[in-house]
């Protein structure tokens, strides 16, 4: 099968209400492998039960979901279990899940840790192992995501091997042939910011491959890589590039102020195609629900921010490359929680942001409904 024309995209969009979602980690987990993971999965689950329901409550109808490549290698009877059950609740809350297949964030090179996970690390660090010195100033050690100025080698990804190479397209292959036709999945985001970790194009024969494989299922969700660096030339990397001419909609992210925002939203309107924010609230960048939200919302932008309960993954924490910057003295709110909209004990981070997403979602519900009458 060929990429989705315009006229189909824009007809899968113009079939369903305005979506909006969060980028999810339970509370209890600080990452994908310990979600997905055999491991004490039961109490994981009911944690995304709570969660989710909590996100319905709210007025969201979508989440962004990072699967977990390790664990289906390891694991592979468990974690299809686990996703077949997270898609089972996530329908329940009236959630469609758009799945994230692999990310260019960078991880180390060994197998990853399983059972109980405790390894503090937390969300701007956790990719390429590298840790908060304790004290008033940063580490010195190259951050992710990266400062100008601060550079390291490309980070390991399982695909840089030809043997788990193989593998990865087993799994591409495996949820392709279960889940193309689920009408619960509702988008495939199948390589998260290609070229991110100092990577430029060495994932890309792998992201093309992924295409083909889920393109061979006829799949009847659009597929999708992401622009996510948006320089202020407006040139994208190659990489970015190639994920555009690959995707059926347009994912990108952005945690930039309004300003910054408005422009990329204007550079990319020229692809004439349904457009999914599929990562955005970055407080501490200026880059808040009061601002932002609206924009997406007049200008029918799909969107998931970042995070959604605060807990063990630390989504509030600025990244390391904040802390550096704001010791450069550029001005940030690093008083500010980067991510998450509820505290750990589920009351709002800020109750002015929860009242404007269930008031937007009840807008545009209400849009739709009488369009479709």
């Amino acid at each position: 099968m060929e990429k989705w024309s315009k006229e189909k995209a824009w007809q899968w969009y113009n079939s369903r209400p305005w979506i909006r979602g969060f980028n999810f980690v339970p509370s209890d987990c600080s990452g994908w492998v310990e979600m997905w993971q055999e491991y004490n999965h039961a109490e994981k689950v009911e944690t995304i039960r709570r969660e989710l329901a909590l996100a319905k409550q709210i007025g969201f109808n979508a989440v962004r979901q990072f699967l977990a490549f390790d664990v289906w290698m390891y694991q592979r009877e468990s974690f299809l279990k686990n996703v077949e059950e997270f898609l089972s609740i996530a329908a329940e809350n009236g959630l469609g899940v758009l799945f994230v297949l692999i990310s260019d964030g960078g991880r180390p090179k060994k197998k990853p840790e399983f059972g109980e996970i405790n390894n503090g690390l937390f969300h701007g660090s956790f990719t390429n192992d590298y840790k908060m010195i304790p004290g008033i100033f940063p580490s010195t050690e190259p951050p992710s995501p990266p400062v100008t100025g601060v550079k390291h080698e490309p980070l390991y990804s399982p695909v840089d091997e030809p043997e788990l190479a193989e593998k990865f397209y087993q799994y591409v292959d495996d949820l392709a042939s279960r889940y193309a036709k689920d009408e619960r999945v509702i988008v495939w985001n199948i390589w998260n910011e290609p070229g991110n970790s100092s990577r430029g194009t060495l994932s890309v024969p792998h992201m093309k491959r992924a295409f083909e494989i889920f393109r061979s299922y006829d799949p009847i969700q659009p597929l999708c890589a992401d622009v996510w660096r948006m320089p202020k030339s407006n040139v994208l990397t190659e990489e970015e590039t190639i994920a555009l001419e690959l995707s059926d909609i347009i994912s990108y992210h952005d945690y930039g102020s309004i300003d910054h925002s408005v422009r990329v939203i204007d550079f990319l309107r020229q692809y004439d195609r349904p457009m999914l924010n599929t990562e955005w609230l970055h407080r501490v960048q200026h880059n808040n629900v009061a601002t932002h939200l609206p924009i997406y919302y007049n200008n029918n932008i799909g969107v998931f921010n970042w995070g959604f309960v605060n807990g063990k993954f630390r989504g509030h924490e600025p990244w390391e490359a904040c802390w550096i910057r704001y010791t450069r003295g550029e001005k940030l709110d690093i008083y500010k929680w980067q991510h998450d909209l509820l505290r750990p004990n589920y009351r709002p981070y800020d109750p002015e942001e929860i009242q404007k997403f269930s008031m937007y979602a009840s807008m545009a519900d209400k849009k739709f409904e009488e369009k479709n009458k």
